[in-house]
This record gives structure tokens, sequence and C-alpha cells, in this order.
């Protein structure tokens, strides 16, 4: 049994716990860290997500609650630390897990740039623990089936593909920390790194990136939206659309459309994925049930009860993801392609 010490109990947080308790028998949350007072008494009225807001109230019972994370660190019973907080924390969160003996989950994006999540991931490496990161559309079933449909090869080449993934402005995190750009890299590392990164895990790391920028900024210079192009070989076109500046209201939706020589495949904001080819009806793509967490959460799980790294996303990957994005800001900032080095 592997035992969980959660730290945070926002969207993501209560979405963390509710996962290990389905994956019972395997693992537990034995030890939560949180400041507010309201929600280590149960209350969760304020956890409100892009996909849904939380209605329920996911009990704490038989679960140690501390105010700190240092306090949860003493906790000998915990094996691996979640981390779940802003972005902004990340870096010193994992750090102390890491010194602490434990392994450590944490949350996308690994960092707020690059040089953190290197330290980061250098850090577990001579700490001689495993740090798993929460790029949950690696195993997102629709974007996990078209990964197997397009390596599988039954497809042929493929020659372009367009991501989107857009959003009202996240107004629902705490203390509004997602529209502070220093706290939270805005659209390009909050929103659109889950692209980005699925982008490099089905095609392979792209040897330049071009973008651009705009929609709504706040005060601290905060892009709300961008627009990137990752540059591959053999005029493969692959094109990526983040934004989170929409109205109040408009709902989330994550989106793709990849053409290859054998047909269209295409997912659809409802979920639907879904294959088109010449001269046959659109053939409806079966998917695993589930979620994106449960399916990550429970591989991590399975990953530390063997010993094993992910073979599904490294920390070499995740720190490469936030690589990637700064590339595409960079691109916007200076007005122009920006090569990628192939070194992590």
């Amino acid at each position: 049994m592997i035992k969980i010490g959660l730290v945070g109990l926002g969207y993501m947080g209560t979405t963390h716990l509710d996962v290990y308790r389905q994956l019972a028998g395997k693992a537990a949350v034995v030890a939560i860290a949180e400041p507010d007072a309201k929600k280590r008494a149960g209350d969760f009225s304020g956890a409100g997500g892009n996909i849904g807001n939380r209605t329920d109230a996911p009990s704490l019972s038989g679960i140690e609650l501390y105010e700190s994370l240092e306090a949860l660190l003493a906790n000998a019973d915990v094996d691996v630390v979640d981390i779940t907080l802003p972005t902004f924390m990340h870096r010193d969160a994992v750090l102390g897990a890491l010194a602490a003996g434990k392994h450590a989950i944490c949350e996308k994006p690994l960092a707020l740039d690059y040089d953190a999540a290197r330290e980061m991931a250098d850090a577990a490496k001579q700490a001689g623990r495993s740090l798993y990161v929460g790029q949950c559309i690696r195993f997102w079933p629709a974007y996990v089936a078209a990964r197997e449909l397009l390596l599988g090869g039954t497809l042929g080449k493929a020659r372009t593909a367009a991501f989107s993934r857009v959003s009202p402005l996240p107004g629902w995190m705490w203390r509004g920390w997602a529209r502070d750009q220093q706290k939270s890299g805005g659209a390009p590392l909050d929103l659109h790194i889950h692209d980005a990164d699925y982008i490099s895990h089905l095609f392979g790391r792209p040897s330049a990136v071009s973008a651009f920028v705009g929609g709504r900024r706040g005060s601290s210079g905060r892009i709300d939206h961008i627009a990137a192009c990752y540059h591959y070989p053999d005029d493969l076109l692959v094109t990526a659309v983040g934004a989170w500046e929409y109205a109040a209201g408009y709902p989330f939706s994550m989106t793709f459309s990849i053409h290859a020589d054998g047909g269209t495949l295409a997912l659809a904001a409802d979920g639907t994925l879904a294959l088109y080819r010449d001269g046959a009806e659109p053939e409806t793509i079966p998917v695993a049930p589930g979620d994106g967490w449960m399916h990550e959460l429970g591989h991590f799980v399975d990953c530390i009860a063997a010993g094993e790294p992910s073979a599904v996303i490294s920390a070499e990957e995740a720190v490469f993801a936030v690589k990637l994005v700064m590339a595409a800001v960079e691109s916007a900032r200076i007005g122009r392609r920006v090569e990628i080095p192939e070194t992590p």
C-alpha cells in the first residue's frame, strides 16, 4: 500500500483525493497539508476548475491534517508527496519532499522556468527518489487512443495536426494566482503546455517553434492567448492554440484534428474521437473509460510500488515541456522562429 501525503486541497487536490479513493488497496491518502482552515474542515465550496466545479465534499476522516508542508514531511508514514499547489510553489515543495526522502508527484507545469525545472529533476536523481509530473493529457483516453492509432501505422504518415485548448479566464483559483503571469506563466505554461507536451509525445521533439501571442492582458503582462507552430522535418505541419481570455460561461474545450495519408482523426469538443476516410462513413473510435487523472495517478502508484520510473512521462520530458513552451513565448517576444536544442 502506497501512503500518500497530499499537499493542497483546491480543485486538483480534491480531484486527486477522489482518485486515490478509487485506488483503494493500492494507495491511501494518510496525510494532507492545507493552510486554509475551512478546507481542512471539509468546506470545498471554492474548489472550482475548468472541467466542472466541485459539488460534493470528500470525507477527510482518518487522514492526518496539517497546516503546513513542513509538518506533513515529518510524518514518517508518508511514502510519496503529491503536490497540487499553485505553480509558483512547486519548486520549493518538490525540493522539500525530496530532501525529506519522499518520492514526489507534482502537478503540471513542473516549474515556471527551465532552470527551476532542471533543478527539480536533478534533485530527484541526487536524492535517489522518483519525480512524477502530472502531464495528464498523455493519459487522457482519447489522446492515448489517437497516439496508438497513429504509431500503429494503419493510418500511414501524418501530414498535418492542429490542436486547440480554450477556456474562459480562470477566476476560480486561490487568490486569483493564475491571473498573475509571475505565478502561473499565463495561458502558455498553465494551459498550452498540455498540447505542447502531447505534440512532442506524439511526433517527437520539434526542432524549432514559431509563435504569436495576444488576448487581454493584466497588469503583470499576462499572456492570455498563444498560437504556435512546432517545426518538424518532412513537411509535417503542427499547430496549436491555447487561450483562456474567453468570456465567462464560454465552455472549456480541448480538440484536435490530425490528418494522415490514411484519413483524418479528430477529437470533438464533446469528447468523441472519430476517424474520417475518403469514401467511408465516419468511424467512432472507442476509448477507455475514465479521465486522464485516474489513469495517470494509477500509473504513478504502480510505478512507485514496482520501484520503476514511468515509461509514459519522465521528469526529463516534463523539463523539456517547460523548455518548449518557454521557447514559444520567446519566439513571440522576438518575432521570429526559435531553434530548440536536442538536450533536455
